[in-house]
């Protein structure tokens, strides 16, 4: 029987350690994790298991972890993998509260490995303890000098709550972090996370009064749905940075829908991420640069930045990096501009870039920087070595200048030796200091991005769609065995969501689509219906504008002959005959998959016949409210020409976010549904029109596997 988990405060808080595999020799894994252990100077009480030996490293041992007097917080786990279960349930049976199983053999190491796993992980679902691990370099708790690692030394304390699904990763990471002195809350190495994972230590850090930021490395999410609303809790109480590998198309599912082909992992994992109200790194230095001006900076209060330097060259690398980046480097104000000009010698430029010139000393930069005073505005302060350069004067400056200030203060210190001593003083007083401009600048654009998604956003009324006669039809796609789905088996769920639809009807021949045409009235577009065909204008199976019966009819002829020369095989359902849609609107897609780790996940793009090809698209997990659909839309490389572009009339955004919530609302309250997708969705200066529509039902249904598509 599956159990509710307990909380991670166990290994958070732990007053007694015993650590299981325990060794006299420091070269080895258990020796190792001993030797930190009290080498880091941890207060509580650590009690060496080894059977074989009374004394381990100058403590008192004991052969088991039922043998130890008195309560066990933590147990580090360093013995062969077929002695860790018979190790845990001795745990177990003491009332441990967690565990750390430093111990490899499991599903890294082949298939008895990954049975090992999965006996391990059946039976901890039955227990209270938790367990870090296995396969793990193990757990660091700074500030409380506990390190229950087998690392080389322990990095030290601070504000950032770092956990990495790679413990090679970690490694460098540590060796790393203690050259830059880069302070951490907690350290932590998941391995192969058979019970904790990323999403559970993501919530003890949000709950964690130690951690001002969360920061982690990942390859991949088990529950995404679940990782998703922890990481949205958390991201809005502190600041959260994200890194994952894989972002290759390795991970992408055979599907038949263009959404399916767009949505791929990575991409859905981006989007839960940003929709989190957390920001994705793109690499290591990215990851770390972020966190160190996330510990000690506050969140930028707009997309302006102020470029202070002593060099022009420098300044103008900065602000091309802000360009790209989506920050605005805007000229000072009058008074600003007058105040510089009163403290600055005339060779000076006080546009911005401001331009200190290259004899610049630390009085120049204080007497600039107060000058510009505090702001709404970020600030890089930038320093190119000259002959005479005090580069730590010139960082006590600018520290004196900007104690009190309420907006990010970044620098970069350009060059080796010469300007170390005054970028180890910033680091030191909590600015954090780049060796290139371009670094600060790109850091600076993510916290700025950072303090958009964790702006609080007012309550919209929800949207309000008829999901019982959504899933009344969807029952009865499932009783007749309905897996591919066309505009006729989806129009009704469609509807029933409030999205507005061309008028259509099947033809079962060519007279059939001259008397439909009658009753729909002319201009109409001709669309052949098959199963076995998905792309119908590659065969020839589509006709725009005919525009009388006649003329409809001698088009479904034609269109028959076509299909039948292209595709002799496919079974032709008939003909989807279709009242055309306005003219002059913009092609969209609006599609949605059901991923597997994250769910329903919704997509909008530009659409028709070129929407792979083009690949702009927005993707959410789903539902979305109608800021985040609005956020959709602004993330299109092409959003300018749903605004108007070249003397085209704007679309109807609101009918645009509309139809995007309510799609997302369908699929999300509807597991039935695999794949869904309009394209086009036509979006019009007068409102939105789903034109095309497909999609995979998930059906089981008993004595039926013959899906049809209409």
């Amino acid at each position: 029987m599956t159990i509710a988990r307990a909380s991670l405060a166990s290994l958070f808080a732990p007053r007694a350690v015993a650590v299981v595999g325990a060794s006299a020799d420091p070269a080895k894994v258990g020796g190792s994790v001993l030797a930190n252990l009290r080498a880091g100077g941890f207060a509580g009480r650590i009690v060496p298991v080894n059977r074989a030996r009374t004394e381990v490293q100058g403590l008192a041992a004991v052969p088991s972890v039922r043998d130890i007097d008195g309560l066990v917080d933590i147990a580090v786990v360093a013995v062969p993998a077929d002695d860790v279960l018979p190790a845990l349930k001795d745990c177990v049976a003491k009332g441990v509260g967690a565990a750390i199983v430093i111990s490899a053999g499991f599903r890294e190491a082949g298939a008895a490995g990954r049975a090992r796993e999965a006996q391990l992980r059946a039976w901890l679902a039955t227990q209270p303890l938790r367990l870090v691990g296995p396969n793990t370099l193990g757990w660091i708790r700074p500030a409380r000098r506990l390190n229950l690692s087998f690392a080389p030394g322990s990095p030290p304390a601070g504000p950032i709550g770092f956990f990495s699904q790679s413990g090679a990763l970690c490694t460098a990471i540590l060796d790393w972090s203690r050259e830059r002195g880069l302070g951490f809350s907690l350290f932590a190495s998941l391995g192969n996370q058979a019970d904790v994972t990323e999403t559970d230590v993501i919530a003890a850090l949000a709950d964690d009064p130690e951690t001002r930021v969360i920061v982690g490395y990942v390859e991949g999410v088990e529950d995404g749905r679940r990782f998703f609303e922890v990481l949205r809790t958390a991201a809005g109480r502190k600041p959260c940075v994200l890194m994952k590998a894989g972002r290759s198309a390795s991970g992408a599912r055979a599907v038949s829908s263009h959404t399916g082909a767009l949505a791929g992992a990575d991409r859905v994992f981006d989007a839960a991420v940003r929709q989190a109200g957390a920001v994705r790194a793109g690499s290591i230095e990215e990851l770390f640069d972020l966190a160190c001006a996330l510990a000690d900076q506050p969140l930028p209060r707009s997309r302006r930045l102020v470029i202070v330097t002593n060099g022009g060259g420098p300044g103008i690398l900065a602000a091309d990096a802000a360009a790209d980046s989506g920050l605005l480097v805007t000229p000072p104000s009058d008074a600003v501009e007058a105040r510089l000009r009163a403290v600055l010698p005339a060779t000076a430029s006080v546009g911005n870039p401001i331009d200190l010139v290259g004899d610049a000393g630390p009085a120049r930069y204080g007497d600039a920087l107060r000058a510009l005073g505090d702001s709404d505005a970020a600030h890089v302060v930038i320093l190119s070595p000259q002959a005479a350069t005090d580069a730590a004067g010139i960082a006590r400056a600018i520290r004196a200048a900007t104690r009190e200030w309420t907006s990010p203060v970044l620098a970069s210190f350009i060059g080796g030796p010469r300007v170390r001593p005054g970028a180890e003083a910033l680091e030191e007083q909590g600015i954090p200091c780049y060796p290139f401009p371009e670094r600060a600048v790109r850091t600076l654009a993510a916290m700025a991005l950072l303090a958009e998604r964790r702006a609080p956003r007012a309550d919209a009324p929800a949207v309000v769609i008829d999901l019982a006669a959504a899933a009344a039809h969807l029952a009865t796609l499932r009783r007749t065995g309905r897996a591919r789905l066309g505009f006729l088996d989806a129009a009704p769920m469609l509807v029933a969501a409030g999205i507005p639809l061309v008028p259509a009807r099947l033809a079962r021949s060519p007279e059939d689509v001259r008397t439909i045409t009658e009753e729909l009235g002319a201009p109409v577009a001709l669309k052949i219906v098959s199963l076995q065909i998905v792309h119908k204008t590659d065969v020839g199976g589509v006709v725009l504008g005919v525009d009388s019966p006649e003329a409809a009819r001698a088009a479904a002829v034609a269109l028959l002959e076509r299909v039948a020369r292209a595709r002799p095989g496919a079974v032709v359902e008939g003909i989807l005959v279709q009242r055309m849609a306005s003219p002059g609107g913009v092609e969209l897609v609006l599609g949605g998959v059901r991923d597997p780790q994250f769910g329903a996940v919704v997509m909008v793009g530009f659409g028709g016949i070129y929407v792979e090809i083009l690949d702009d698209v927005a993707t959410r997990v789903a539902p979305v409210d109608r800021d985040e659909a609005r956020r959709m839309l602004d993330d299109l490389a092409l959003a300018p020409a749903l605004k108007g572009a070249r003397g085209r009339a704007p679309v109807d955004l609101d009918a645009v976010v509309d139809a995007i919530v309510r799609f997302a609302a369908l699929l999300a309250a509807s597991p039935d549904i695999t794949e869904l997708e309009i394209n086009p969705l036509v979006a019009a200066p007068d409102g939105v029109t789903g034109v095309d529509v497909r999609g995979v039902l998930q059906c089981i249904v008993a004595g039926s596997s013959s899906p049809s598509s209409r």
